[in-house]
């Protein structure tokens, strides 16, 4: 597999001299460092990443290859392949084939019906969410019209969520997820399949979707393993323009989610946003929740889960120095997360960023990390 990831950009270099055709390369460099100063600031990770996006363009198709390559302190040399698909268009109908990454809904920051795509939480939530994003192999297909777009994403082998190492700082209870798909097959009936409804107008854009997936989510079993279970998802979001206001919304009814080895639960999981200008700071605020509908009192889950999300952002300097902070606040078990972040552009193509990731709390989504909280250094060379 590595090998034809490799291969791959310069088989496409060749065809595109043969046929004349046109390619598209570009791509980014970054060196990301991060210590954890309640750990006498040790290494919490020390990681070179190369990131190519190759584009190939023909008549009416295209394709598209993102490889990676990412060396860091715990692991060798890694190749990976983020997306690698196949567009076909018409004039009403665009149809893509491959490895894809899908994105779903409005919130900022956290998961509702933007659940096509697993996730690598391998560092929590803490990279940028197009890296926390794992490409499915999938055939998409959109029907457009004048007023709607209509979407089917069919998956027919399964990919979860890649969880973190037993070892790792991000698994506090050192748990071996490792198995946790060994019972679900390739076959048709253990595919995944979505649909979307959206439309677009000048004063609303709102959506409509639904799915019936696995849970990415690994669960244990009776026997101390880890498995996955079938669930269901129906949904929605939009966000519309109110004076100088976006207001934002998101929501999902998700069935058959198994909190423990035996308890299964519906529950939904909302948000509502607000999008606004304040003495030119970019602001933005969210309150999320999550209620468990057919509840029995247990250990495994609070039936109220409540979230705000606080963000602010501003431009320096013609633009070339960006302060950015981002802020969860859980109110079970008072605990959050506080990202502040400066970016400085020493050219178009050249960044440097340096931030904080700080856990509050001790207990929780974010709390339960308190020891984690991490100064990080970023440069990023993009081409």
């Amino acid at each position: 597999m590595k090998k034809k990831t490799l291969l791959l950009p310069f088989i496409l270099l060749i065809v595109s001299q043969i046929y004349g055709t046109d390619l598209s390369l570009h791509g980014s460099l970054q060196n990301y460092i991060g210590v954890l100063p309640s750990q006498e600031f040790a290494y919490s990770i020390m990681q070179n990443t190369f990131d190519l996006s190759i584009d190939y363009y023909g008549d009416n198709s295209a394709v598209h290859l993102s490889p990676s390559l990412t060396y860091d302190l715990d692991t060798d040399l890694s190749v990976g392949l983020t997306e690698a698909y196949i567009d076909i268009y018409s004039q009403d109908m665009d149809v893509r084939i491959g490895e894809q990454q899908i994105i779903y809904g409005k919130a900022d920051g956290v998961f509702i019906t933007d659940v096509v795509s697993p996730k690598n939480l391998t560092e929590f939530i803490l990279p940028d969410f197009d890296e926390i994003r794992l490409g499915v192999t999938a055939l998409k297909v959109d029907y457009y019209n004048e007023e709607a777009t209509y979407e089917v994403v069919w998956i027919p082998l399964f990919t979860p969520n890649t969880m973190p190492e037993a070892d790792s700082i991000w698994n506090v209870h050192a748990i071996d997820f490792s198995d946790s798909t060994k019972d679900i097959d390739t076959s048709l009936e253990n595919s995944e399949i979505f649909g979307k409804y959206s439309r677009y107008s000048p004063t609303i854009d709102f959506d409509i979707m639904g799915g019936y997936m696995w849970d990415d989510e690994p669960t244990i079993t009776t026997d101390g393993d880890f498995t996955h279970h079938r669930m269901g998802i129906i949904g929605g979001s939009f966000s519309t323009t109110v004076h100088n206001y976006v207001i934002r919304g998101e929501g999902a009814w998700n069935t058959g989610k198994y909190v423990n080895a035996t308890l299964k639960m519906d529950y939904l999981h909302y948000m509502g946003g607000i999008d606004f200008t304040l003495n030119e700071w970019n602001m933005s605020a969210q309150f999320i929740e999550k209620v468990y509908l057919n509840y029995e009192d247990n250990n495994a889950v609070d039936q109220w889960q409540n979230t705000i999300t606080l963000m602010a952002h501003k431009e320096f300097y013609d633009n070339t120095l960006l302060f950015e902070v981002f802020t969860y606040v859980e109110f079970d078990d008072l605990n959050a997360l506080i990202r502040p972040k400066v970016t400085y552009s020493l050219s178009d193509d050249i960044k440097v960023m340096a931030g904080c990731n700080i856990f509050l709390g001790d207990s929780g989504t974010f709390g339960q990390f308190n020891d984690n909280s991490m100064i990080y250094t970023k440069i990023k060379l993009s081409f």
